[in-house]
C-alpha cells in the first residue's frame, strides 16, 4: 500500500531524515514513536508531500509519488490529520467536514458513518468549530479526513492534549477504520502504552532515523523505553 523507501529529507543545510523506511499495509496500523525533534511530523509531512524529499522514493500502491503536490496525494486516497488538527475554527462542523469534499469522488457528500464513529458532531453540527473542545476539535478533524473517502489515514499525535476518555474513542476508532474496513493508518504518537495496544508494527526514531522496528510483541521492551526517555 505505502512503501516509503530511503528518504531524507533537509531543512537547509539541516539534514531531518536519513534514509528513513517504512511501510503501511492495508488494515494495518503502523505506528512511528520517539522523543520530540527526531523528525517523526517531517516524515508524516513528506508522505503528504507538504515537504520534498531530497533522497528515496515514497511509494503509493506502486506508483511513485514522490514528487506529487498535496492535493494529488488527497485524491489518490491518502488522509492527512495534521498535529494541532488545523480545524476552522470560525466554520461550522458542517462546513468543516464539506471542506474535504473537494478531494472526495465527484458528487460525494459527508460520510454518515463519520456521525456514528463521532457521534457528538451531529448534535454540533451548526456549532463553529472554535468553540468545540479539544477532544471534539480533533473527533472533527479525524472526521474530516474520513469524508475525503481515504485508503490510508495519517494522525499526527492525535492524542495530544485529550481527556482519557475520547483518547480510548479515537483508539477505538482507528481499530474499526484498519480491521472492519481494511483502511490503513500510519500514525504518530508520544504514547507507547497506547501504540503498543493498537499498532501491528512500530517504528522509533532516532535523530532522523528508524533506530527499531517490529511488531510490538517482538520489541525488547527495555530498549523501547531506553529510546523514548527523554
Amino acid at each position: 500500500m505505502l512503501d516509503v523507501r530511503a528518504i531524507d529529507l533537509s531543512y537547509g543545510a539541516s539534514l531531518c531524515l536519513r534514509g528513513v523506511s517504512l511501510g503501511v499495509e492495508a488494515g494495518r496500523v503502523t505506528c512511528v514513536l520517539g522523543r520530540n525533534g527526531v523528525g517523526k511530523s517531517s516524515l508524516l509531512r513528506a508522505v503528504m508531500g507538504l515537504e520534498r524529499i531530497g533522497a528515496g522514493s515514497i511509494m503509493w500502491e506502486g506508483r511513485d509519488i514522490s514528487r506529487l503536490g498535496p492535493a494529488e496525494r488527497a485524491r489518490a486516497g491518502i488522509g492527512y490529520v495534521p498535529q494541532g488538527r488545523e480545524i476552522f475554527p470560525f466554520l461550522t462542523v458542517q462546513e468543516n467536514l464539506e471542506t474535504a469534499l473537494a478531494a472526495a469522488p465527484r458528487g460525494s457528500s459527508v460520510d454518515q458513518e463519520v456521525f456514528d464513529l463521532f457521534p457528538v458532531l451531529r448534535d454540533f453540527l451548526r456549532r463553529r468549530g472554535g468553540d468545540l473542545s479539544g477532544g471534539q476539535q480533533q473527533q472533527l478533524a479525524i472526521a474530516r479526513a474520513l469524508c475525503a473517502r481515504p485508503r490510508l489515514l495519517i494522525l499526527d499525535e492525535p492524542t495530544e492534549g485529550i481527556q482519557p476518555n475520547v483518547i480510548k474513542d479515537i483508539g477505538r476508532v482507528i481499530a474499526h477504520l484498519a480491521k472492519d474496513r481494511g483502511m490503513g493508518v500510519l500514525l504518530v504518537e508520544q504514547y507507547y502504552e497506547f501504540a503498543r495496544g493498537l499498532a501491528d508494527h512500530i517504528a522509533i526514531m532516532v535523530r532522523g532515523e528508524v533506530a527499531l522496528a517490529g511488531a510490538p510483541g517482538t520489541l525488547d521492551e527495555e530498549a523501547v523505553r531506553r529510546l523514548l526517555t527523554v
